[in-house]
């Protein structure tokens, strides 16, 4: 899949994942007044958006047998980003930045970190390595034949 198409359509995933972040940041601030709080909760709820559609539309991954492999990856993803996420957010709150200001700079960041990580780890192509096997298109066999041709 070309990169303008499957990035336009991440961008399309991450709106629609943003919006659902939003809703939930605004709604738990609002209520609770605790902007760590909020921000902690909404980028749960915007991951569980993000990953089933990006899995199946933005990056065309639709064998349910990687559904595991990607899911897990997905999560070690999500841990490296809510981390990153959180300490940015602490960060520009704690020097006094407004929490909406704060939380769209964070998420900015996030949003490329996330699409090269997807991109080149979590929903790789189909045709590269998995897991450390070799592709069946480079099978020692042929390996063999190209290089008698």
């Amino acid at each position: 899949m070309k990169i303008a198409s499957q990035f336009a359509k991440y961008v399309s995933v991450a709106l629609l994942s943003a919006a659902s972040d939003w809703v939930v940041f605004a709604a738990l601030f609002a209520a609770f007044a605790s902007p760590i709080m909020a921000q902690a909760i909404s980028r749960i709820v915007g991951a569980i958006v993000s990953f089933g559609i990006n899995k199946y539309w933005s990056f065309g991954s639709l064998q349910h047998k990687r559904a595991l492999t990607e899911a897990w990856r997905f999560v070690v993803l999500f841990i490296a980003s809510y981390s990153l996420s959180l300490s940015l957010f602490s960060a520009f709150t704690f020097w006094g930045m407004s929490p909406y200001l704060a939380k769209l700079i964070t998420d900015t960041a996030c949003f490329f970190f996330n699409f090269l990580i997807m991109r080149t780890w979590v929903y790789r192509p189909q045709d590269t390595e998995v897991d450390g096997a070799v592709p069946a298109r480079l099978s020692e066999p042929s390996r063999h034949r190209r290089l008698a041709v």
